[in-house]
């Protein structure tokens, strides 16, 4: 086994994010064949454990990968070569033995070594492939956790909805989004499932079972890196619903005798062709009777066909899918848990290993019935009306089975992927899960998706003391990204994941946010009114859930004038706390702050702002008591231009 030494160098250069790095050097001894040396880069600043554990594993990895990668190509160019020498010697001694009169002996000779060495070098290429994966699994790992590619370039944006009450708001989904932080999952349903829980609503008991798993399956690398390498490519590009869309396929139930007499047509004509084979000059005796059963076949199975092509359609691409949930519910059987949740998913998919084997033969012949080498021997055998048949058949057995199997192998994956962000940020903590009133109190709390040396922390608390908070300030301040850290945070948490944040105290919390409000031209509807219809949907959500609400609105009601505005923002603010509900409200409008000073709505005034008052536009992104009372006039004309 390859024994490895690191040696931290720093050096003079600075990254593009500003911050110093230091240059590794590491010797990767091998038992054979000596030594080779391996230089990366890793960003300064990261705390010294996890760099061991996390960055210097990676590294590790990656470099294993790439040594094995360099060997088995030099190999497999050399067996390759060796084919194809044997390949030419094939040809050779076919020609002399079908034109030449050479020995059939000597092509076998050939033929023999040239399988045998075929199989080898096809091995060989299938383990090349296998580390040219790794190596781009960890070479990805190394860019998200030394932050320079964070994405991995799934939106989960085609998984919920457009009017969603917070996902969009809160960058939950989108191209630069929670999601695509997270979905380091292996299939679409995977990433189905870690938007599930990320935007489901759940229960203090569930939030608990969900640490206790991301916990067990954090520092599982191996586990993750075998889930990674399941199926030919890096990410089945599959509609998550593929498999629910084909278990929801109904075709009207056969008449029992129809796939027994079709088979028995299947058999007779290939009897009888046999038969005529076998009996020299018998073929053009039995040639009538072979003609009549395939026209009987042939107008069988046109008869069919309507509910052939229905079943056969929606099975189309469940192969390579169903491949991976298999041997992905073989890994998880196989694996030792502790955590309930974990076990319990365990137990979801006991017996399934033969019975996913069963599908995915006629799901091979559905793949492959519209190929060349097998479209004729398809429509000659009816493959597809017997695949469609004997689909239909396992779907009526084990279609609910196969729900709790897609289930519980999708959420293994989304939990997986909240392990692998919790191994990458080993500084975060779980939050504490409590249950009664509306509860948010964070401690040092940061965003995210901000890059750890921007990232700027602030401390909020919500509780019944405090059941809002107004952030006064102009713009540029951070107001609108602080009640995103806010939100974020709260989904991050509730689904079982760790937050960057140095404490959390949170109750089960249903998150509505104004945020990020548009108009739309098709509707025919203004910002304004759709920002009134996104209050009065919070206002609902709040009803709904009494002291299981988190508001979160910015700038409320800008398009109307001050005056109606203060009036009716205080009626929103008096109907959401009315419910239980806690949350922030952020505004430039100094009028607005008096909402925070009524006594019986229990408010607080705070404010964001520079704390230079001859830089108005040098923030410092922190949260202080009290209203702003700053202004910055004269600095946004300097930005314009229009002043020195």
């Amino acid at each position: 086994m390859a024994q490895g030494y690191v040696f931290p160098l720093e050096t003079g250069k600075r990254s593009r994010r500003s911050c110093p790095r230091f240059l590794f050097v590491i010797f990767a001894r091998h038992p054979r064949r000596g030594f080779c040396v391996c230089i990366c880069l890793r960003h300064k600043g990261y705390p010294e454990h996890m760099a061991e554990q996390i960055v210097g594993e990676y590294e590790r990895r990656r470099s294993a990968a790439n040594g094995e990668f360099a060997r088995l190509k030099t190999r497999g160019d050399m067996y390759g070569f060796g084919v194809a020498i044997l390949v030419a010697m094939a040809c050779r001694q076919g020609y002399l033995a079908i034109f030449a009169h050479g020995s059939y002996w000597a092509v076998l000779a050939v033929l023999v070594p040239l399988a045998a060495v075929g199989i080898y070098w096809r091995m060989l290429r299938a383990q090349e492939q296998k580390a040219m994966r790794l190596s781009s699994l960890y070479g990805t790992a190394l860019d998200r956790v030394n932050e320079v590619e964070t994405q991995s370039g799934h939106t989960g944006e085609a998984l919920v909805s457009y009017d969603h009450l917070c996902a969009w708001d809160l960058d939950v989904v989108g191209p630069e989004s929670l999601v695509g932080l997270l979905a380091t999952t292996r299939t679409a349903i995977g990433q189905k499932a870690l938007v599930g829980l990320l935007l489901d609503s759940t229960t203090a008991a569930e939030t608990r079972r969900r640490q206790e798993a991301v916990k067990e399956l954090t520092p599982a690398l191996d586990l993750r890196e075998r889930v990674a390498l399941l199926g030919a490519s890096k990410f089945e590009e599959i509609p998550a619903e593929t498999y629910e869309q084909w278990l929801d396929v109904e075709t009207p139930a056969p008449a029992p005798w129809i796939r027994p007499l079709l088979v028995a047509v299947n058999i007779a004509w290939i009897s009888l062709l046999l038969l005529g084979e076998l009996r020299y000059g018998a073929f053009t005796k039995y040639l009538r009777f072979i003609e009549s059963l395939l026209l009987a076949q042939g107008m069988l199975c046109l008869w069919l066909k309507p509910d052939v092509v229905k079943e056969l359609k929606a099975a189309k691409k469940l192969l390579g899918q169903t491949a991976i949930l298999r041997r992905g519910l073989k890994i998880l059987q196989e694996a030792r848990f502790e955590s309930d949740l974990l076990l319990e998913l365990q137990r979801a998919c006991v017996n399934q290993d033969e019975v996913l084997r069963y599908l995915e033969r006629w799901l091979m012949v559905v793949e492959h019935r519209d190929k060349e080498w097998f479209s004729t021997l398809s429509v000659i055998l009816c493959g597809g009306t017997h695949a469609a048949y004997a689909l239909r058949h396992w779907k009526a057995r084990y279609g609910e089975p196969m729900r709790q199997w897609v289930a519980a192998w999708s959420q293994f994956e989304a939990l997986l992927a909240l392990a692998t962000y919790a191994a990458e940020h080993d500084q975060n903590v779980y939050p504490e899960i409590v249950e009664g009133s509306a509860v948010f109190d964070a401690v040092a709390m940061r965003h995210p998706l901000l890059p750890r040396g921007k990232a700027v922390a602030n401390s909020v608390r919500l509780s019944g003391d405090t059941q809002f908070l107004l952030i006064s300030g102009s713009n540029m301040a951070g107001k609108s990204t602080l009640l995103r850290t806010v939100g974020i945070n709260t989904v991050l948490g509730l689904a079982g994941a760790p937050v960057p944040a140095k404490k959390l105290r949170l109750s089960v919390l249903r998150v509505g946010a104004s945020l990020a409000v548009r108009d739309s031209l098709a509707e025919g509807k203004s910002k304004f009114l759709a920002e009134v219809e996104r209050l009065r949907s919070l206002l609902t959500l709040a009803r709904e859930n009494p002291s299981q609400c988190l508001f979160l609105i910015d700038e409320i009601l800008s398009g109307t004038n001050s005056a109606d505005r203060r009036e009716a923002a205080g009626a929103v603010v008096r109907g959401l706390l009315h419910t239980g509900a806690i949350g922030a409200l952020s505004t430039h409008d100094l009028a607005l702050a008096e909402l925070a000073e009524i006594k019986e709505l229990r408010g607080s005034n705070v404010h964001m702002a520079s704390p230079n008052e001859d830089d108005p536009l040098g923030f410092d992104y922190l949260l202080k008591p009290g209203v702003n009372r700053t202004t910055n006039a004269l600095a946004i004309v300097r930005l314009l231009g229009l002043m020195e």
